[in-house]
């Protein structure tokens, strides 16, 4: 999508929103199981850096097999890069990554807003051991 990189939900205020805000209905496929594939040893320490964020990142949920094999594409570009970098192979390495989402400012064009996650008030194991001692009949401490 061109222009400037559009707002986060919560900062756009419309009285006309539509359903599916603007998005194409699409058919849909069914997600494979796939395991992420290895780093290459011979790539750049930077690149192996980058490339293991991927697996990281909040939107490892919607890559598949097939944008990994695109970053490994690009990890080797990146290694070829830092030998003999050219200002036209940085432009397609960062085109590539922009494909990708890697940055906030294209996950937003993609309509794709990462949250942080929200912390329980009460731990997970407070609330499990406290379901285990209702359950025995033993009184809360």
């Amino acid at each position: 999508m061109p222009g400037p990189v559009p707002k986060r939900s919560e900062e756009r205020t419309r009285r006309n929103k539509p359903e599916n805000e603007g998005g194409v209905s699409l058919s849909k496929g069914e997600r494979v199981a796939f395991k992420i594939p290895p780093v290459d040893s011979n790539w750049a320490p930077r690149a192996k850096q980058w490339y293991r964020s991927l697996s990281r990142s909040g939107m490892r949920e919607y890559y598949e097999l097939s944008d990994y094999e695109m970053a490994r594409v690009l990890c080797d570009a990146l290694t070829e890069y830092y030998k003999r970098p050219t200002a036209m192979m940085l432009a397609t390495i960062l085109q590539g990554m922009t494909s990708l989402g890697v940055t906030e400012g294209e996950r937003r064009r993609m309509r794709i807003e990462l949250e942080s996650p929200k912390e329980l008030e009460t731990p997970a194991s407070i609330v499990a051991l406290e379901t285990y001692r209702a359950q025995l009949g033993v009184p809360e401490a």
